[in-house]
């Protein structure tokens, strides 16, 4: 479990990304957005649509626990975040169309992330009441240092920069740190996990790779933007996961918190493997 100084580093963790998020924001970036709206649509429906019924389907054939797949519906309906921006960028994809993909759908997930959550984690939630204003009031405070990152941009550049490496440190540092922290308290449960949990979050960033790259395709976007959508399909947002299961789920959070650590661990493998892979399908000329 999480200690009170671990949530508190998570919060801030969540804080700081999310500012970092905003500091590459300028307000045309969403006026472009209106004017092209295909990939982010395309993006919009991969997130949205057919991930939480992949983490559904995965909890159901995999005979998962409740609270191990409430939790894979929980991460399956979180938005994106800046480690997708960041593999993006890695992989030559568009990272403006990652970022403007990345502030929607975190938009979008105030309303979605109920909605969804009520559609495909209700059998799972036995004795669990879901904190859905929670959730959504969550969601809603995060909006609040985009906007002060994307003041701080308009202000300053050089200052949104340093911000804007900060927060990616930051998001691959504080993770690793926590996952340590959180695999040297429970060595034993992560040990002991059977091998299902650690099928759930493998399968679940790779089905988003795949699906994503191919109704990017199918929709005629550029193979730029096809592999923008995949990476911001496959690359759930784990920390946004792990602070919304420690700040509104009390008593079941040690519990729930098992199969996002282990998403957190696999996700960086899969997600360089896919960048490698988008890489070398360059230097092959596509």
């Amino acid at each position: 479990m999480l200690l009170a100084q671990d949530k508190i580093l998570l919060a801030l963790m969540v804080l700081i990304i999310m500012l970092g998020m905003g500091a590459t924001l300028k307000s045309d970036d969403f006026l472009n957005v209106f004017k092209n709206p295909r990939g982010v649509f395309v993006g919009f429906l991969s997130q949205f649509g057919w991930m939480p019924i992949i983490a559904y389907l995965l909890a159901v054939m995999l005979n998962l626990p409740n609270y191990v797949a409430l939790s894979l519906i929980l991460l399956g309906a979180t938005p994106g975040g800046t480690t997708s921006n960041l593999f993006t960028y890695y992989s030559r994809g568009s990272v403006s169309l990652s970022v403007s993909m990345t502030v929607c759908s975190t938009i979008a997930a105030i309303i979605m992330m109920p909605l969804l959550l009520s559609l495909y984690a209700t059998e799972f939630s036995a004795g669990l009441t879901i904190p859905y204003k929670n959730i959504a009031g969550a969601l809603a405070m995060l909006l609040i240092p985009v906007a002060i990152g994307m003041y701080i941009r308009k202000i300053s550049v050089a200052w949104a920069r340093r911000i804007e490496k900060l927060a990616a440190v930051t998001g691959i540092g504080v993770v690793l740190f926590l996952v340590a922290i959180y695999s040297l308290r429970n060595q034993e449960l992560l040990m002991s996990a059977p091998l299902s949990y650690y099928m759930a979050a493998i399968l679940l960033g790779i089905f988003g790779f795949v699906l994503g790259y191919l109704a990017s395709k199918v929709l005629g976007l550029k193979y730029k933007e096809c592999k923008t959508v995949s990476l911001e399909t496959g690359i759930q947002n784990g920390p946004l996961t792990l602070g919304i299961i420690a700040l509104t789920f009390a008593n079941e959070g040690a519990e729930m918190m098992l199969l996002p650590s282990i998403y957190g661990i696999t996700i960086l493998l899969t997600a360089s493997l896919a960048a490698l892979v988008y890489r070398r399908m360059d230097s092959l000329g596509n």
